[in-house]
Order: structure tokens, then sequence, then C-alpha cells
């Protein structure tokens, strides 16, 4: 039998942002402080940051995040899914449980 990784730990974080990425710009509450976390962990530069922080929406910012080369880097989409997985548990959860649904 081959192992198959367990629906709770879910994929791995960069499939997960790749896959996941429309529906993580439309339905992320607050990202500021991903963002801020992003920044700390040298993800953002300040000049990046700044240029997320000045749009006007939180799906602008987040479609900036996720569709310029901020999380190319495995470890930078680590940090995005373990900030949601802790944040926001409830999104991560529906977007993995509507995969299974679907097999």
């Amino acid at each position: 039998e081959t192992a198959t990784p367990s629906p709770k730990h879910g994929p791995p974080s960069k499939e997960f942002v790749q896959k996941y990425k429309m529906e993580l710009i439309t339905k992320v509450a607050d990202p500021d402080p991903l963002f801020d976390l992003l920044l700390h962990k040298k993800v953002l530069s300040d000049h990046s940051y700044s240029e997320i922080k000045a749009l006007p929406t939180d799906e602008k910012k987040m479609s900036k995040l996720l569709m310029g080369p901020y999380l190319e880097a495995k470890p930078a989409c680590d940090i995005v899914y373990d900030f949601l997985k802790k944040e926001q548990p409830y999104l991560v959860f529906d977007l993995l449980k509507g995969e299974e649904l679907c097999h």
C-alpha cells in the first residue's frame, strides 16, 4: 500500500497556496497581521510591504501578495499556511474539506 497523507495534515504549504490562490484572495479576512509577519520574516521588503499596505481593499492586497513573486519559495508559503492554520483555521478547513468532497 502506498501511504497517502492524512487530510488532517493537508497538502504541502506551497501546493495549498498555489491551488487556493483565488479563494485566498477573496476569503482571507484582515490580512494585515499576515503582511506584518511576512515583513518581520523578511519575505517582504519594506518597499513591497508599503506597496501592498497602500492598496485600498483586503482583496487587492491579497491579490498583489499571491500573484506577485513574493511566495515563490516554499519557506514563504510555509509562513502563510501556518499563519492561516493558526489565525483562520475555519478557512483552511473549509478549503480542504471542499477538496475531499470533490474526490
